[in-house]
């Protein structure tokens, strides 16, 4: 399989997309989150669908550049680190992405409030830096 530079590049827009929707409401807190059911679906969606774009594309860079498929979402996470495709430091932030992103999905009715905000605290740091460093290395791919 070969890397599909647009197919990357047009989720990592959509990944910008969904993190500029959720910036319009960087003054919710987490109380204003635990009250309001539309709020919180909001951030919840966003996360998922930010989570679910971050998880395809690592799957997408291990099968095509790699011929890797992992197992699971945390292994595809870990291999795109130890393939050096992402930094020690971003692995460490978005560790456990694919926990978090099962969880939001499967069990939506055991969903504790604050892991969706501190997963979102993480993710406002991490996942501009994913998209930078895929970025960088799809700049340095051939």
């Amino acid at each position: 399989m070969v890397i599909k530079r647009e197919s990357i590049t047009e989720r990592l827009k959509e990944l910008d997309s969904i993190l500029q929707e959720l910036h319009r409401h960087d003054e919710w807190t987490l109380p204003d989150l635990q009250h309001d059911l539309s709020q919180r679906w909001i951030l919840e969606r966003g996360l998922i669908a930010a989570a679910s774009l971050i998880l395809d594309i690592a799957d997408h860079i291990l099968s095509g550049e790699f011929g890797l498929y992992a197992p699971s979402y945390e292994e595809s996470l870990q291999i795109l680190h130890e393939k050096h495709v992402i930094s020690a430091a971003l692995y460490e932030q978005i560790k456990g992405l694919g926990r978090f992103r099962n969880v939001l999905v499967h069990l939506y009715q055991d969903i504790d409030i604050r892991q969706v905000w501190d997963g979102w605290q993480r993710g406002q740091t991490a996942f501009p830096l994913f998209i930078q460093e895929i970025l960088k290395w799809l700049e340095s791919y051939t």
